[in-house]
């Protein structure tokens, strides 16, 4: 399960509902700007509704992310909430906040006009929660007057331990609503955070190309993470879990631990890109000498993935490189499958995958785009989004935005279906 919190500084200023709903709205051209580059934009009248500084959590089985949106000082505001942002932008700047194995994902960092400000996205290991709650107390900077909205089991998980370290309360909020919501906001206002891919040419040039998509809806989210959730998403914001795998990005990374000795998911990676999964697979033209004429299919098709294993030969001279290699693909072409006959069954052209095992992760999106194209025979092509691990805490930090104190209930007003899913966003 994964817990996604959003953290949000009070003010003591009320806020009117009507005014904070006005800012989830989804209008085209509203400057999302992924150019990277720091610092907030000016505000504009919309975002008189946000109250202070906001941080998305989004802590997953394997990794935990985090999206903050550093707008500019508001007049009037508290002086408890300038020195917080000025503690926070200090923070996110400082290399030794990283430690090893943490990252401050610059690349895909951007401006919004939208929501006010810059948008900074971090990661690291989940299973350093506690050094970062720490890291957190001993800097100040987070302090009691946050709200903290927390998703999924781990908001109860971790409740008690945040509470204990930083003061602060959990609010329970859906998973899925705050993913989705992250998704919808991010490929209506940015048409290039959606991408697909040429999967002959992607892994030596990581190239990016974006689709020309008639009809947006409904389309199947495929989220990839410690393990994999596959929903149907409908034009008036609802959703349907439609099926999922135990096999994600903690199988391979997992696995990768005992072949390799690798310590983190980069690490992983980093021996799966140099490896020949060819090597340790048992493919098609290892059992028939060639291609498979009556089925059409290349003799370079796995057939049984680590097959060649079985043979003691084969087993000694394998390379660690080469099974992480065939690890990182089995577990694609297992996702790949699925997804595309959930496709199939639920009637939903559009296939978008997102999650953060797909981070710097070339080999399996380049097979993901075949996999679609080749099995559905051109009528299916896999979509993916720039910000992939990130929609999660980005989404919470949008859910949050209809909070105006600690005792706001954060229920919103029955919309008609052309404004649901802006309330799914925010509620």
């Amino acid at each position: 399960l994964t817990l996604t919190l959003t953290l949000i500084t009070h003010s003591s200023a009320p806020v009117s509902r009507r005014r904070a709903l006005r800012g989830t709205s989804h209008k085209r051209g509203s400057g999302v700007m992924a150019d990277g580059a720091g610092g907030a934009v000016e505000p504009t009248d919309e975002h008189a509704g946000w109250l202070g500084l906001r941080v998305g959590i989004d802590v997953g089985g394997t990794m935990c992310k985090i999206c903050y949106l550093e707008t500019p000082p508001r007049e009037g505001e508290p002086a408890s909430e300038t020195v917080t942002r000025e503690r926070l932008r200090v923070l996110l700047n400082d290399p030794d906040t990283y430690g090893a194995s943490g990252i401050r994902d610059k690349a895909k960092e951007f401006n919004s006009q939208e929501l006010g400000g810059h948008i900074y996205f971090v990661q690291f290991e989940s299973r350093k929660l506690e050094q970062v709650l720490q890291m957190f107390r001993l800097k100040s900077a987070i302090d009691a007057s946050t709200v903290v909205f927390g998703t999924g089991g781990g908001a109860r998980k971790y409740a008690g331990r945040i509470k204990d370290l930083l003061g602060i309360s959990v609010k329970h909020c859906d998973e899925l609503q705050s993913l989705i919501g992250g998704i919808n906001f991010m490929i209506s206002q940015d048409p290039s955070a959606l991408y697909q891919v040429n999967h002959e040419t992607f892994l030596a040039d990581g190239k990016r190309i974006t689709p020309r998509i008639a009809r947006s809806y409904p389309y199947l989210l495929v989220n990839i993470g410690s393990g994999v959730s596959i929903l149907r998403v409908d034009e008036d914001g609802s959703h349907t879990r439609v099926g999922g795998s135990a096999l994600g990005g903690a199988t391979f990374f997992g696995l990768c631990c005992i072949v390799t000795g690798c310590s983190t998911f980069a690490e992983a990676m980093a021996f799966a890109e140099k490896g020949d999964s060819s090597k340790v697979d048992l493919l098609v033209e290892d059992i028939y000498g060639g291609d498979y004429e009556e089925f059409e299919l290349p003799g370079s098709t796995v057939a049984a993935s680590l097959g060649k294993l079985i043979t003691p030969e084969v087993r000694e001279r394998a390379q660690a490189e080469d099974v992480a290699r065939a690890l990182v693909e089995a577990i694609t072409n297992n996702i790949g499958s699925i997804a595309l006959l959930h496709a199939q069954a639920h009637e939903c052209d559009k296939i978008i995958f997102a999650g953060n095992f797909l981070r710097n992760n070339r080999i399996s999106i380049a097979r993901l785009s075949f996999s679609m194209e080749y099995w559905s025979g051109g009528r299916r092509h896999a979509n993916f989004l720039a910000q992939e691990g990130y929609l999660g805490a980005f989404g919470a930090l949008l859910r949050g935005r209809h909070w105006t104190s600690p005792s706001t209930s954060p229920e919103v007003p029955k919309k008609t279906p052309s404004e649901r899913l802006e309330c799914r966003e925010g509620e």
